[in-house]
């Protein structure tokens, strides 16, 4: 028996499971474990104690652990922000749908991080979280607050959690550092190649992903895991090398790399047959001849081409008409004696 669950049936069935979730208490007593044991968030220490009211999970609650500065609360999805400098920029439908059966079944066990600007909380980590809540009808956000959290340190949080939990792909990586160097919080590829790890080759033609057409990037936003950087790079190089007039070719890659017959190898050997056509073969002219007779004996022939070519084969036997004829063509062409 097959155990696939269609993508339709997932947030139904989500909605269906929350009626068994956890109560408040085991949900915060799980989560600050969690974000303890996780990189993303420093430990609260067990001796301080968790907050719990008798509330309905969906009902909007606000439930604080203080450890040092930081807290730990529920709060509403209205009143969440998402992170400006988040480092994933395309979301995965089917993903959202599957982390919303789990939440919803078992109960948000990994707290997002935030911080808090103008009044507001602000999403640094955790958007797949986020938006698994609101396909369960805007249930509110366990969240782990970081106060004073600067621009940088929300695109860096995001970054590592990401990289941590999934790659980050190609086009994440292209959207959010084309954004960021537009907003001046990195200066330059550099400084973003210090952040993150990457080789400052590796960020360049990471970039140039952006040079594809939209309609190229379209498809890639379907799945952009699938689009590993080697794929699109050599995406890149083969809509440059067919330019406008190889867009419909390049669609045609693209879609396939998205199903799992393209690979690298093969965009790149397409590549390589536009840069090296194969020569073609000249056409053959065809040469109108014409026979000479004198007095009656074939003793030559004048041939033309379409090109403009000329040939004259001819024997003149008598030295006078010889020396004539040669004189004629001397006069004709300029030739000297």
């Amino acid at each position: 028996m097959s155990n696939t669950i269609k993508k339709g049936d997932m947030a139904s069935r989500a909605l269906g499971a929350a009626a068994s979730t956890p109560g408040i208490s085991q949900r915060f007593a799980h989560a600050r474990e969690l974000a303890g044991n996780s990189p993303a968030a420093p430990l609260v220490p067990a001796a301080v104690p968790m907050l719990a009211p008798t509330v309905r999970p969906e009902a909007p609650v606000n439930v604080t652990v203080v450890a040092g500065s930081e807290t730990l609360e529920t709060v509403e999805l209205e009143k969440i922000d998402q992170n400006p400098y988040n480092a994933r920029k395309v979301y995965r439908l089917n993903r959202i749908s599957e982390l919303a059966a789990s939440i919803g079944a078992n109960g948000q066990d990994t707290p997002g991080i935030a911080t808090i600007r103008d009044g507001r909380y602000v999403l640094v980590a955790g958007h797949y979280r986020y938006k698994a809540l609101r396909m369960l009808g805007n249930r509110p956000m366990l969240l782990l607050i970081r106060p004073g959290l600067t621009d940088r340190e929300m695109y860096e949080m995001s970054f590592r959690e990401n990289v941590q939990r999934e790659d980050q792909s190609a086009l994440d990586n292209a959207l959010s550092w084309k954004e960021l160097l537009n907003k001046g919080v990195y200066a330059s590829e550099t400084e973003i190649s210090d952040v993150t790890g990457y080789s400052l080759p590796n960020i360049n033609k990471t970039m140039a992903v952006l040079r594809l057409n939209e309609t190229v990037l379209a498809i890639i936003r379907e799945e952009p895991t699938k689009f590993k950087f080697s794929v699109v790079y050599e995406l890149v190089l083969f809509g440059e090398t067919a330019k406008d007039a190889g867009l419909e070719d390049t669609l045609t890659l693209a879609r396939g790399v998205l199903a799992g017959d393209v690979t690298r190898k093969a965009i790149q050997e397409a590549r390589e047959r536009l840069e090296k056509p194969a020569k073609q073969r000249k056409t053959k002219e065809t040469a109108r001849t014409y026979n000479i007779n004198t007095a009656g004996i074939a003793n030559g022939s004048l041939k033309t081409w379409d090109s403009g070519k000329v040939s004259l084969d001819v024997m003149i036997l008598d030295p006078v008409a010889r020396h004539a004829l040669l004189a004629e063509l001397r006069e004709r062409f300029g030739l000297a004696e």
